[in-house]
């Protein structure tokens, strides 16, 4: 009777611990794993936008060369061209800066999706207003732009990567753009991981 007493006080203490190492076990595991998620998502389309169908994605991290950019309030002149480009020159001095490209379908974390909607509707507003005025003919179109923003949010590269095959259209984004600029500076999230922002963006024109 004493050996199977003794054996039941052995299990009951056996499970106990047990029970203790999958407690601690799972604990630790959350505090290496859980502290480290972010949240990441998908923008969601926004309806009823004039101008800009948003599609985000595959972002990608490179390094290249920005130093002592300025906005260029200049547009390109040259027509017949299929990439049409708002450069500023840099100046001697020459220091890498690291990049994040956003493109179509991507996925953000917060702090990214709050600036690009806010970006989106202050190119909206600008946009009904610069649209509104312009004596431009045009049928349902799509062009691409990316927009290069440094950390303060000055618009440092503008640049139409698939025409819409009308030279004024395209012109058009552009300046919309240009006229957009300055946007927000980055937090200190977005700075933590880059100083410059590349935006690839459909926009969507329809005439009304």
């Amino acid at each position: 009777m004493t050996s199977i007493l003794a054996k039941q006080k052995v299990s009951k203490r056996s499970l106990t611990l047990n029970k203790s190492f999958i407690l601690s076990l799972t604990f630790h595991l959350f505090l290496v794993f859980g502290i480290t998620f972010t949240t990441f998502y998908t923008i969601p389309v926004l309806e009823n936008s004039p101008i800009i169908n948003v599609k985000f994605a595959n972002s990608s991290q490179d390094v290249i060369g920005y130093d002592g950019f300025q906005q260029n309030e200049s547009l390109p002149i040259e027509e017949g061209l299929e990439s049409m480009q708002n450069i500023v020159p840099q100046k001697n001095s020459y220091q890498a800066r690291k990049v994040k490209k956003l493109e179509s379908n991507s996925l953000v974390n917060t702090e990214e999706a709050v600036y690009l909607n806010l970006w989106q509707r202050n190119i909206e507003s600008i946009g009904d207003e610069i649209i509104a005025s312009a004596d431009i003919e045009y049928i349902d179109s799509k062009v691409q732009v990316m927009a290069t923003i440094d950390s303060f949010g000055n618009l440092i590269k503008s640049e139409v990567l698939i025409s819409s095959g009308n030279i004024a259209l395209d012109k058009m984004a552009l300046n919309i753009l240009i006229e957009a600029a300055p946007f927000a500076p980055f937090d200190q999230k977005m700075l933590n991981e880059y100083s410059v922002l590349e935006i690839v963006r459909d926009w969507n024109f329809s005439p009304k």
